[in-house]
């Protein structure tokens, strides 16, 4: 290893930071439960693709039809069934596939990836203002070529970063299974078990790599996240609303968690305690109002690990989107990183979405960044992407979404200055 990782604290005052670090999360949650009022229900801070959010798109626009009865059908039966159990489950299939005009080895590649995921609500008190319960997503993904689409921008393209980042060919592997519990209203939440980190870290309404942008630029820390973070790992998230205004949110996960491996992740997190913690301080104009009119920043730090192989380390990121009028959101985003396994050491994006929250989305987004000397082992020439996509439905549960990346001075692909990356997405859910 490196020499950063002679210099890690002992376990011992891991331990202890770690203690502190929730003791601070709760202290701030029994100063903070007396001031709340009880008028909104919709509060937690989360991500598009976290899996309450995503049962939430897919039961929207249900209008019967008797072409889809059967399927409107079985919508309605699916909730008469949760209203009754407190249970309820979706799946659904995604494929895409990418073409590049300038590459270094293949110019497509493609991926698919099969999901099941849903929650069950097992406690809460009769006025309703307090929740506990399951919440679970496991899915297959799996390749068509040579290499998956994670791997299609730095093996393929010659991209220093994921141009694809969830399509991998990991096959069977548990992404969640938590205990979700909420207390007066949805104004403190807090999860607890095998969890995603970017179900709440630097959310942003057009972060979903499954319905919104493609690139690991426009997603998630903007790539300068620490740690090539697992997206399932043991964990803990505390979300607290400390007026109607502003919001924190302090997570830790083992950072050697794996997601094909989830029943691992509880002694590797205890034992060798590597962990990354990350504290998120919002802005909003209401309750109601977080999700698409958004300023926030986000500190985050990471042990050095053997497994992972990365150093210690540490960051800061920034988001800011406002919905103007109904449809139009204008955002920048961006981070900066010290070693910790980041793919960029800087990296800022600008761009819109229009009718997110609409059956049909378009985005247009573009990107500087700096990939990490401490990560790619070399100073490597900085990228400049931009990204358009279209997403529109099909049917009530179709959605198809082409979009096109164009990449200047793609960083592991010295024999060209441009390259463009044509996609095609495709998602079918029940």
């Amino acid at each position: 290893m490196n020499n950063l990782s002679i210099k890690r604290s002992p376990l011992a005052i891991k331990e202890v930071s770690a203690k502190l670090y929730f003791l601070l999360s709760f202290l701030i949650f029994f100063n903070m439960t007396k001031s709340f009022s009880q008028d909104i229900k919709e509060k937690n801070i989360s991500s598009p693709a976290s899996v309450e959010n995503q049962l939430k798109s897919d039961a929207n626009e249900k209008e019967k039809t008797s072409l889809w009865h059967l399927v409107d059908s079985t919508d309605q039966a699916k909730k008469k069934f949760y209203e009754k159990t407190g249970f309820m489950a979706n799946m659904d299939y995604n494929s895409q596939v990418m073409g590049a005009t300038s590459v270094v080895n293949n110019n497509v590649g493609a991926s698919g990836v099969f999901r099941v995921y849903g929650k069950w609500d097992l406690i809460g008190n009769k006025k309703g203002t307090s929740k506990g319960g399951l919440v679970f997503k496991f899915e297959n993904r799996h390749k068509y070529t040579d290499n998956a689409l994670r791997e299609f921008g730095p093996i393929d393209v010659g991209f220093a970063g994921f141009m694809q980042s969830v399509y991998n060919d990991q096959k069977w592997r548990m992404t969640n299974l938590y205990w979700r519990q909420s207390f007066n209203n949805n104004k403190i939440v807090f999860y607890t078990g095998f969890v995603d980190v970017t179900d709440w870290v630097d959310v942003h309404a057009a972060a979903s790599p499954w319905t919104s942008f493609n690139n690991i630029v426009f997603a998630t820390g903007s790539g300068t996240l620490g740690g090539l973070f697992p997206d399932g790992s043991m964990g803990a998230m505390l979300n607290v609303w400390v007026n109607d205004n502003v919001y924190l949110v302090g997570s830790m996960i083992d950072i050697n968690g794996k997601a094909t491996e989830f029943w691992k992740s509880a002694g590797t997190f205890f034992t060798k305690f590597e962990t990354l913690k990350t504290l998120e301080v919002g802005y909003t104009t209401g309750m109601k109002s977080a999700f698409l009119k958004n300023v926030h920043a986000t500190i985050w730090q990471v042990d050095a690990s053997e497994m992972v192989g990365t150093k210690s380390g540490f960051g800061v990121i920034g988001s800011a989107s406002w919905l103007i009028g109904n449809k139009f959101m204008p955002f920048v985003r961006g981070g900066w990183a010290k070693d910790g396994g980041s793919i960029y050491e800087a990296s800022v994006s600008a761009g819109f979405t229009y009718n997110i929250m609409g059956p049909n989305t378009l985005g247009v987004g573009l990107n500087w960044n700096r990939p990490s000397e401490s990560t790619f082992g070399q100073k490597l020439r900085d990228q400049y992407v931009s990204e358009v996509f279209y997403k529109f439905k099909l049917t009530h549960h179709t959605e198809l979404t082409p979009s096109v990346q164009l990449v200047a001075n793609p960083a592991l692909n010295m024999n060209t200055n441009f390259t463009s990356v044509f996609g095609l997405r495709f998602r079918a859910f029940l």
